[in-house]
C-alpha cells in the first residue's frame, strides 16, 4: 500500500444511520435496509477518500434534491410528512420504495411517496400542515397528472430547505375507488412513535402491474419471489378492472423461472 494512503479503520467510523424504534419488526427491517443502503455508499466513499487530500464535502445546498441523501434527512422527511398528514387527519398511505422495503423487497429509494384519498382541488389544508413541518412546494417541479392514464394528481414537494439539500416528497392524489382501495387495505404501524399507514402487499402488486415499467417488473419479480401469502383474488379483481390480468401470470412465470416458488 502506498505510504500516502492508509487503511480505513472501521473503529474510527462514525455511525450515520439513525436509530429507529417500532413495535413492528417489518418496519424496523424496512427502515434499516432502506437507510443502510445509503450508509454503505458513505462507507465506500470514505474508503476511497482515505489518505487522499480532499476538501470537506458536506452535502450540497440549494434547490437541487440530494442525489445521495443522508440517512438522517431521509428518515426526517418520512416522519415529518407522517406527522403533518396525521395532523391533516385525512386518508393517506405510504407507498413507493419504502413500502417495497416494508414488504421485504429491499432496494434504495431517495424520495418518499404518499397516496392521498382527496380531491386535488382541496389540497390546501394538506399543504398548510406539511409547511408547518418543513415540507414545502418543490422549487421548480410543478403538479400535474401522473401517467399512465392520469390515475393520480402528482404534487411534488421537498423536505429540508434551506438547511440541507432537500429530499423529494411526492403526493399522489385522487378521490377514486382505486386510491380508496389502496388506503382501505393499508397496514397501520409506527416509526419512533409516529403513526404511519403503509400500502399493503396486494396494493403494491396492483400499482406495479398498472405502471409496468422495467423497474416495476423487477420489483414485481422480487415481491413474488418472497412467497408471501396474499389475496390473489383481490389482486386479480383490480387487474381485471384495468384489463391487465394477464400481467400477473406473466410475472408469476418470470418469478418462478428466476428462482421463485412454483405457482399452483
Amino acid at each position: 500500500m502506498p505510504k500516502s494512503l492508509k487503511k480505513f479503520d472501521v473503529a474510527d467510523y462514525e455511525y450515520v444511520t439513525p436509530t429507529v424504534k417500532s413495535d413492528d419488526p417489518r418496519m424496523l427491517r424496512a427502515i434499516d435496509g432502506w437507510l443502510g443502503l445509503y450508509e454503505s455508499c458513505y462507507i465506500i466513499t470514505r474508503c476511497f477518500q482515505e489518505g487522499m487530500v480532499v476538501a470537506d464535502a458536506p452535502e450540497g445546498y440549494g434547490i437541487e434534491s440530494a442525489q445521495v441523501p443522508q440517512p438522517a434527512h431521509l428518515l426526517a422527511a418520512l416522519t415529518h410528512c407522517a406527522q403533518a398528514l396525521n395532523q391533516w387527519n385525512g386518508n393517506w398511505v405510504l407507498g413507493g420504495g419504502l413500502a417495497m422495503n416494508y414488504h421485504g423487497r429491499q432496494r434504495a429509494t431517495r424520495d418518499v411517496d404518499f397516496f392521498l384519498v382527496e380531491d386535488p382541488e382541496r389540497l390546501q389544508p394538506v399543504y398548510d400542515a406539511l409547511k408547518q413541518h418543513g415540507v414545502m412546494q418543490h422549487s421548480y417541479e410543478r403538479p400535474s397528472f401522473m401517467p399512465p392514464d392520469a390515475e393520480f394528481w402528482w404534487s411534488p414537494l421537498q423536505y429540508g430547505l434551506p438547511d440541507a439539500a432537500p429530499v423529494d416528497v411526492d403526493l399522489l392524489v385522487a378521490s377514486s375507488e382505486y386510491v380508496a382501495f389502496i388506503h382501505a387495505t393499508g397496514i397501520e404501524t409506527k416509526i419512533n412513535g409516529v403513526r404511519v399507514r403503509v400500502a399493503s402487499y396486494e396494493a403494491m402488486l396492483v400499482l406495479k402491474m398498472k405502471a409496468y415499467r422495467d423497474q416495476d417488473k423487477a420489483d414485481l419479480q422480487g415481491l413474488l419471489r418472497l412467497q408471501k401469502p396474499y389475496d390473489r383474488e383481490l389482486v386479480l379483481a383490480w387487474l381485471k378492472k384495468f384489463k391487465i390480468e394477464h400481467r400477473l401470470a406473466e410475472m408469476e412465470a418470470l418469478a418462478n423461472e428466476n428462482g421463485g416458488r412454483r405457482i399452483g
